[in-house]
């Protein structure tokens, strides 16, 4: 079997392909949120004018998504495994030859190559790792709350990925396959409430033997501290991939899923304003969004956001008057 083969096998190996049709429709049917709604836009913009920049993105989970001339090269997020996370905890590539590596051709950028060359990695396993790293944080990111975000043209000083996608991602792909996720991962947080943040515990007793080396490894690592986002960057794997495979173990009867921490049961509205003694979770916020006179897709519109928080609403005598920061408009 070619080297190139071999290295697609194992721990990283990669959930990217075509948008699956049965999520196709799920969710078209809901609205997305405004910060998801305001980055796609901003997106779609470089890929139209084939730009080289950089999307920073602000919010729960900060990132960038990497532009070249139109196409993503990188997408770079704390909230899932960059490719070196994904090669060095899955134990692909140990830290020794990755440090040798790294500083002998990631100052000219030619880290990729060097891989190739050391025959780390085969040059298909790099398109893998590259390119599901790259559609991990976008989906990452776009499952967060998000409060800005801004572009701006990779001008003199850009530091350019040290491992970016090659080929690059084409946009309206990626925008396809991110929304699928998002509804996969809506179908979850429904369902069976498992969520990014989540601290997934094990169940007892357990429902049998587990039989897969990749499902003990995952149940290995579940010990009701770890977030999914936690255990992704333990096992170096996605953290798509993971949230699949908890779901699945979920359903399965091997995990119980918690109520996220800091959160409680939303209390039912009452009809005369009146409220119990207990503190309402969540902010109910009203932002107004202006999209770019550019974007065909977008006109302006007004979303009620809801703001998952452990503090109670701000709708106390200590908060009335003040306002809210609306999301910033595509820069």
């Amino acid at each position: 079997m070619p080297d190139e083969i071999k290295n697609m096998q194992g721990p990283v190996s990669s959930t990217d392909g075509p948008p699956h049709k049965e999520d196709a429709g799920t969710r078209a049917a809901e609205e997305m949120s405004a910060g998801v709604e305001i980055l796609l836009a901003a997106l779609r913009r470089q890929a139209r004018e084939r730009l080289s920049s950089v999307v920073a993105v602000l919010g729960e989970a900060s990132g960038k998504v990497v532009f070249r001339e139109g196409l993503i090269a990188a997408v770079t997020t704390s909230a899932a495994p960059g490719p070196e996370s994904l090669l060095l905890r899955s134990g692909r590539i140990s830290d020794e030859e990755w440090a040798t590596v790294f500083a002998a051709a990631a100052p000219s950028g030619q880290l990729a190559t060097a891989l190739v060359e050391r025959r780390l990695l085969g040059s298909a396993g790099m398109q893998v790792v590259t390119r599901l790293a790259a559609m991990d944080a976008l989906f990452a990111l776009a499952s967060t709350q998000i409060t800005s975000v801004s572009a701006k043209p990779a001008g003199p000083g850009f530091l350019s990925p040290v491992l970016p996608a090659e080929p690059g991602i084409k946009v309206e792909w990626a925008i396809r396959e991110t929304t699928r996720r998002l509804a996969r991962a809506s179908h979850w947080r429904v369902e069976l409430g498992l969520e990014i943040q989540i601290r997934p515990r094990l169940a007892s007793p357990p429902p049998r033997a587990a039989t897969g080396t990749a499902q003990a490894d995952l149940l290995a690592r579940v010990n009701g501290r770890r977030t999914c986002r936690d255990i992704a960057f333990v096992v170096g794997r996605g953290l798509f991939p993971v949230m699949t495979d908890l779901a699945s173990l979920t359903g399965d009867g091997w995990i119980v899923l918690p109520p996220p921490q800091g959160q409680s049961p939303a209390a039912p509205e009452s009809g005369c304003g009146e409220t119990s003694g207990l503190p309402a979770h969540g902010d109910r916020v009203r932002a107004e969004i202006t999209a770019t006179a550019d974007d065909d897709n977008f006109r302006e519109r007004r979303y009620d956001l809801t703001v998952g928080s452990s503090l109670p609403r701000r709708d106390s005598h200590r908060h009335r008057g003040r306002d809210f920061p609306a999301y910033r408009q595509i820069g």
